[in-house]
Order: structure tokens, then C-alpha cells, then sequence
């Protein structure tokens, strides 16, 4: 069984998941441009004034074109930050049922204009790790807060695809990050048990998820602080990751 080098560390396990944004993806980059099309989307849906409720709401300044990293667009499951839209959109006198029609439909043409116009970004280093780490025999997934077809394609734009055999998006799971419903779902396609698996991710909700999923560890990468959870190990990046066999 392989392994993979931590903090001095020998660990052996059957699947390495990795989250998706700030993890393996330039996600700063990538949602500063999510943004401003559901900005301009809710606009053409819904009117400025819901887009412009919306836009402090989720963590964008619609003026300065800055987004707030810590907010729900960059932080929120796209369920929870859609849910945002849909308020905003409610308080210009819609009924509920009309906003969130509205906002799903925003927020669905926001993934359409992104997909077809915007090239994502893996951080350095990280594919060349991926490859290594697949060759040396470990099997790999990704579990992501966002959505699964979009994950999909994503991994398909960065020629990446072929190297995960699980992808599981927060639409498959009845709750998102740090609920383990998402992380025990990639499990149940893998075909693996919890403590076979390694999460890596950058953020505190994936040290906890991890730890209520019963993994057997998780590694979060860059400056995010995090709990002591059980297990948890720390690197700079994906593209610090030593594995062997």
C-alpha cells in the first residue's frame, strides 16, 4: 500500500479526496470572476436592486470589483449562497417561490458564461504532485461544496480529469461541509471505509468534516487557522504532498 510523508509521519490509507477551491484551484481568482456574472446575471433576471441587495450579502463590492474571501460567495456551499440570492431578490416584493426560481436561473447562467469564457487556474506544482502521487498507487478523488457537474467540467478544462475515479458535489449530499453527509458520500463510491481515506483540503470545515466523516486524517494546506481536530496535519500546498510506496 503506498504512503504519504506528513509532519514525519508514515501515513498508508486506499483514497487521497481533495476539496476543490483554495485547495487545488487559484479560487480567489476563479470566484472574483463567478461574482461579477451572477452579479450582472441577477441583474438581467431580477433587476438591479436585487443584485445590489445580493452583492454585500455574499461578500462582493460591485463598485471595486473586490470580493471578500471570508464571505458566502467564497466560503458558502453555491445552495447556501443561492439562498442569499433568493432573499435579495424576495425583498424587491417577489414572492418566494418566484425568487428562488429567479435566482437558480441567475445563478445557472452565471456557470453557463463562466464555464464558456473563463479558464481555471491550478495553483503551481499541483498536477505535477497529482500525477506522482497516481503513479505511485494511490486512488483519487475530489469532494467539493460545489456542485458536481461543475466539478466535473472544471477537472475536464484542466486536463485533470482522468486522475480522479470519485468526484462528489454538494448537491449529492443532504448537507454541506463541515456535515460529513459529503465526504461519506465520496466513501460510498470509492467503495472504501472512512478510515481508508486521507481529506485534503484549506479550511477549518475540511479538518471537521474529516474528523466527523471517522477519516483516518486530513491535511489542510495554507494559511487557514484550524482546531485541533483529530489527525490533522499542516503544509504549505498541494505541491508539498511526498508520497512512496
Amino acid at each position: 500500500m503506498p504512503a504519504l510523508l506528513v509532519d514525519s509521519e508514515e501515513l498508508r490509507f486506499k483514497l487521497l479526496l481533495f476539496d476543490l477551491d483554495g485547495t487545488l484551484i487559484d479560487d480567489a481568482d476563479r470566484y472574483k470572476n463567478l461574482a461579477a456574472l451572477r452579479f450582472e446575471a441577477l441583474i438581467m433576471m431580477a433587476g438591479r436592486v436585487a443584485a445590489e441587495t445580493w452583492a454585500p450579502l455574499g461578500g462582493y463590492n460591485w463598485k471595486t470589483k473586490i470580493i471578500d474571501m471570508n464571505g458566502a460567495i467564497g466560503k458558502a456551499s453555491r445552495r447556501e449562497d443561492m439562498a442569499i440570492a433568493a432573499a435579495a431578490i424576495y425583498t424587491t416584493g417577489r414572492s418566494w417561490h418566484d425568487a428562488r426560481k429567479l435566482a437558480e436561473q441567475a445563478y445557472s447562467e452565471a456557470d453557463v458564461v463562466q464555464m464558456k469564457n473563463y479558464t481555471p487556474r491550478l495553483f503551481s506544482g499541483t498536477e505535477e504532485v497529482l500525477r506522482r502521487v497516481k503513479d505511485v498507487g494511490f486512488s483519487l478523488g475530489v469532494a467539493t461544496n460545489g456542485p458536481s457537474a461543475i466539478t466535473d467540467e472544471l477537472l475536464g478544462i484542466l486536463n485533470i480529469r482522468e486522475l480522479f475515479g470519485v468526484i462528489a458535489g454538494s448537491d449529492e449530499a443532504p448537507n454541506p461541509k463541515p456535515a460529513p453527509d459529503l465526504l461519506h458520500m465520496a466513501c460510498r463510491k470509492a467503495g472504501v471505509s472512512p478510515s481508508e481515506v486521507v481529506y485534503v483540503g484549506d479550511q477549518p470545515v475540511d479538518a471537521e468534516a474529516a474528523e466527523a466523516a471517522g477519516f483516518l486524517a486530513s491535511i489542510i494546506v495554507g494559511p487557514a487557522k484550524v482546531e485541533s481536530f483529530r489527525g490533522v496535519h499542516r503544509l504549505s500546498a498541494v505541491a508539498d504532498l511526498v508520497a512512496s510506496v
